[in-house]
């Protein structure tokens, strides 16, 4: 893949900044846009994903490694600190950006849905590995994930005996985290590495840490994948990874670029991310480091071609407009009460295989919903301080603009990054932004940026672009 170089066709501008910022987190403030205009598309791409992989992880709460019995002494429900962990992923992906933008797609490939596993502890410990991992090594990830309390409860690894093998995370290992449904295993080698991942089934407490038992773990001879001997679990992660190596870097890398880039995958950048990807032992910096810097992510042709999820249309209008919210109100819990209401639960996706996304995050039932929470949103940042809407226009435009077709444009581009609304919307947007002030006051000097109305104005004007379907793309 080539570099992308910037040019007089093909400028590195305030929409290529938005655009990077809206698909490697969740969106960014004018602030950081004229920050990042600074540097040069590299070095914006090597500051966000360099400080993401030498970022904290979030540190563990008081009862990050408690069992079900101190749960139940503690006075709360453990629906009670699922919540709080739900908020506190808010506040982590408001903050942090790129590495919870991974984290988020980690927990879509290494599903567990929180409520079939019903232990809090279990969730931050699962949380943390995804942070730990999200630009780490994919062996060491795929490794460290199917011994999470999280996951041998989802998946039935603490019920997988040698008496009674339990076949499931086995399956979901090949086909949903590493080879791609059907490719490249069969059900022998399914029942075979069920055989070899028993034993992870010891618990001092009930719903406290889980360990190995070497009294359930079946020491007879496995073959997987044509190689035979008394495999154990670090055995299949290595077998794995040594005979299904091309197999496994194009599935991750498809996966990758479909969330990243675009649903339409180019298959030549694909084979490159996979070249990449296996000549740096499964490291993953270089592999985005790679994509993101490329004039192939940079296309205009991959802008506007994804459909925003709930967390990114809540969350990329939050951070654009960097706006203060009505101090009464609990954001991040009504961010998390809102996503999931248009379809999308953090840390509970629809089942084992994840939000497909895209289109399915669309119906005539979250189509409605997605225009009175993004509505709802604009009215409480109206009700902390209606002023932010006119100096987010001064900003934009500067303290002297009069000029009414500049001042809409520049609304729209800062909300639509690049993207070029019909005729009859920017002139339905002009109209609106006018409202009940006279025309002829834009063309003689009487209406200026500080007039009373110019909150208003820019109040409606946004209730009308986040409105339009286009509003929905990124």
């Amino acid at each position: 893949m080539n570099t992308y170089v910037p040019s007089s066709d093909n400028p590195w501008d305030a929409s290529k900044v938005q655009f990077v910022c809206r698909r490697l987190g969740f969106g960014c403030s004018l602030s950081d846009v004229n920050r990042y205009l600074n540097y040069t598309p590299e070095e914006t791409i090597d500051q966000i994903i360099d400080g993401a992989f030498f970022l904290e992880t979030t540190p563990s709460p008081e009862w990050g490694d408690w069992d079900n019995k101190q749960f139940n002494n503690s006075g709360n429900n453990k629906n009670y600190y699922h919540t709080i962990w739900q908020k506190q992923a808010f506040t982590d992906m408001i903050n942090n950006g790129f590495r919870e933008r991974l984290s988020l797609f980690w927990s879509n490939h290494f599903v567990v849905e929180y409520l079939d596993v019903n232990q809090p502890a279990y969730l931050y410990q699962y949380y943390a590995l995804l942070q730990t991992h999200a630009l780490g090594n994919f062996k060491t990830f795929v490794s460290e994930i199917g011994l999470a309390p999280a996951m041998l409860r989802y998946l039935n690894g603490f019920e997988n005996k040698k008496e009674s093998p339990n076949e499931n995370y086995a399956r979901e290992l090949y086909e949903l985290f590493t080879l791609g449904e059907g490719n490249g295993y069969t059900q022998e080698d399914i029942i075979e590495t069920s055989r070899a991942l028993t034993g992870y089934n010891r618990s001092t407490t009930y719903l406290g840490q889980i360990q190995f038992n070497e009294n359930t773990f079946d020491e007879g001879s496995k073959t997987i994948f044509g190689r035979t001997g008394n495999w154990g679990y670090d055995d299949v992660i290595d077998i794995l990874f040594e005979e299904k190596e091309t197999l496994i870097a194009d599935f991750i890398c498809t996966k990758i670029y479909r969330y990243f880039v675009s649903p339409e995958a180019d298959q030549n950048v694909i084979a490159a991310m996979t070249t990449t990807l296996k000549d740096n032992d499964f490291d993953l910096v270089p592999v985005f480091k790679q994509l993101f810097k490329s004039d192939h992510f940079f296309d205009v042709l991959n802008s506007n071609v994804l459909i925003k999820s709930p967390i990114d249309l809540m969350l990329g209008l939050h951070q654009t407009l960097a706006f203060r919210y009505k101090d009464t109100v609990d954001l991040q819990l009504n961010l998390r009460n809102k996503c999931r209401d248009m379809g999308q639960t953090i840390f509970s996706p629809v089942d084992v295989a994840g939000w497909q996304g895209n289109h399915e995050w669309i119906n005539s039932e979250t189509l409605p919903k997605r225009w009175e929470f993004t509505d709802y949103l604009l009215i409480k940042y109206w009700q902390n301080d209606k002023n932010q809407f006119k100096n987010l226009l001064k900003n934009l435009v500067g303290n002297n603009e009069t000029n009414l077709d500049l001042i809409v444009n520049k609304l729209k581009d800062f909300m639509f990054c690049p993207y070029e609304i019909k005729e009859e919307e920017l002139a339905d947007a002009k109209n609106i932004f006018i409202g009940e002030v006279p025309e002829s006051y834009f063309e003689d000097g009487t209406w200026t940026i500080d007039d009373d109305s110019v909150p208003k104005q820019v109040y409606d004007l946004m209730r009308y672009l986040i409105g339009l379907p286009e509003f929905q793309l990124k």
